[in-house]
């Protein structure tokens, strides 16, 4: 009998992957890990990003250059070509981590949603893909044989946006990033003037705004009693709308306060977070949150947001604030400048929250998936 065969769009994955990107990286090579019985086939753009995959028994990766460029050829690619090669490829199950599945896919489908920030930060979309969202994802979740989120936040954002969908809403949560396999971290090294520093892309979503506004209320407090300013390094490329930003960062970076990195690689950003004091993550909205799990790694306390998927990930482990509040971001900003026994404290936390996440929890849940939609199919 022959094994089904699951087809993974990843075609999200792009040079230079961050977040989701990276996500992707991870989740294919823990599932070629499992011990899973079937056959998978991945459809990707740049196929050299997924040279784990290549020549592993069962596996295939098959090149889809049709679907290179922007959202409206993706799109298109999706909804007109994709069902071809599916049915070329008896395919079992496909499984999109695009958040849009072909509306007349001849297969069932799982479709991943990673976040709602193109509904609830509608700015930080370009709008292309936005309307694209807007059209089509509520369609492909309502015709989805289930629908994954990787954090239980993201999972209960969908039932409550999209309470109608017949598809079941599970979760099956991240991991610790792949890239941090193997890099120790720098512990007591750090100098004393060691900077704060901010890891995202720069746009309204991740609250840059209210993190600098915090910032420079921080730097007149510390001026005013002459006391030590840690400085901010920000690491990231630059987002939509961030004309406000800019704004603000532009006086912050002639005073020498504030350096402004662009996308950093694995090495340098382990680098940044070795020289850091502590993570600033007081996102307003994410769908999982890596930083946080990427500095608590690195021996690095973290600061970020009250609520939502960041709470979610950080536990106990992380200094809570809340991200609309200048005067509670200000005052987390002086205890982790001040007291040591908190960032040691924290740090300690860390270490065994980061451990909690796995891949291979992933790759389980995302089996048991699968294994369960395929039944209901009869394959």
């Amino acid at each position: 009998m022959n094994r089904p065969l699951v087809v993974l769009d990843a075609l999200l994955l792009r040079p230079q992957p961050t977040g989701v990107g990276r996500a992707i990286l991870d989740w294919t090579a823990a599932l070629a890990e499992a011990d899973h019985g079937l056959d998978m086939a991945v459809l990707c753009t740049h196929p050299e990003m997924l040279a784990h995959l290549d020549g592993r028994s069962g596996w295939q990766l098959i090149p889809c250059p049709g679907a290179r460029g922007g959202t409206l050829r993706k799109a298109l690619w999706t909804q007109t070509r994709l069902p071809r090669l599916l049915r070329r490829l008896d395919a079992g199950l496909l499984h999109t981590m695009q958040f849009v599945a072909p509306l007349s896919s001849p297969c069932p489908t799982v479709v991943t949603v990673h976040d709602l920030g193109y509904l609830h930060f509608p700015d930080t979309v370009e709008q292309p893909r936005r309307a694209y969202y807007r059209a089509l994802v509520p369609r492909s979740l309502q015709g989805a044989a289930a629908v994954v989120c990787n954090s239980d936040t993201t999972a209960q954002d969908v039932r409550d946006t999209f309470p109608g969908l017949d598809a079941p809403v599970l979760t099956t949560p991240f991991g610790r990033p792949g890239w941090l396999e193997g890099r120790q971290a720098p512990g007591a090294g750090r100098e004393a003037e060691a900077p704060f520093l901010f890891v995202g892309t720069l746009e309204p979503r991740k609250n840059l705004e209210g993190l600098l506004l915090a910032y420079k209320a921080f730097c007149a407090d510390r001026d005013a009693a002459g006391r030590e300013v840690p400085r901010l390094t920000l690491v990231g490329g630059r987002g939509w709308q961030d004309s406000g930003i800019r704004n603000l960062l532009e006086p912050l970076r002639r005073s020498g306060r504030v350096e402004v990195l662009d996308y950093c690689g694995p090495d340098e950003l382990w680098r940044q977070y070795g020289l850091a004091r502590a993570l600033l993550f007081p996102s307003l909205h994410e769908g999982f949150g890596f930083p946080i799990l990427e500095a608590m790694s690195a021996d690095l306390p973290v600061l970020t947001s009250d609520r939502g998927a960041m709470a979610e990930v950080a536990g106990d482990a992380a200094l809570l604030v809340d991200p609309g509040s200048q005067l509670a971001m200000v005052q987390a900003l002086h205890r982790l400048a001040d007291d040591l026994s908190l960032r040691e404290d924290l740090v300690d936390r860390g270490r065994r929250r980061c451990g909690e996440w796995s891949w291979q929890r992933t790759a389980a849940t995302t089996l048991a998936v699968y294994r369960q939609v395929l039944d209901q199919a009869g394959c």
